[in-house]
């Protein structure tokens, strides 16, 4: 018997739970190709890393959009900015599904999706610092402090 290939694996299975289009499974299953071939490596497959500095994605990263400066962040981190997705719409479809798939009940009602036009004008910017574990537990602090409870 002739095995799947993983991609129509991928496709099938967002047909089948989401109730989406070919089409749109296709940019699902692209979106996800892309989340584990250029963020899964690190961050794991489910958004779960490991015991190391790589942030845990699943059920946490939706914290950042409680704030203007945390929505930025998680588009200027280096990433996400310096990403070897150069399609803006791509990159953008990547962090909606980190957000919106992978972030769980941490992502707020109500969280307006990335655009390619925002993550173009973010990922221009990308952050430049030395201590990039520091930052982000600041920006992460002021997020939840504005997070609705």
């Amino acid at each position: 018997m002739p095995r799947t290939p993983f991609p129509e694996i991928l496709a099938t299975l967002a047909l089948t739970l989401c109730g989406t289009s070919a089409a749109q499974a296709a940019v699902q299953t692209h979106t996800v190709t892309n989340y584990l071939t250029h963020c899964g490596g690190c961050h794991g497959i489910e958004g779960i890393s490991g015991r190391t500095f790589i942030p845990v994605l699943r059920d946490q990263v939706g914290i950042f959009t409680c704030s203007a400066e945390g929505r930025a962040y998680l588009a200027r981190v280096p990433g996400i900015s310096m990403s070897l997705i150069r399609d803006d719409q791509e990159l953008a479809d990547v962090l909606n599904f980190v957000l919106f798939q992978l972030g769980g009940k941490s992502t707020p009602a109500g969280t307006t999706r990335y655009s390619a036009s925002e993550v173009h004008e973010l990922r221009a910017h990308p952050i430049s610092t030395t201590d990039l574990l520091s930052l982000r537990a600041e920006v992460l602090s002021r997020a939840q402090a504005s997070c609705p409870h």
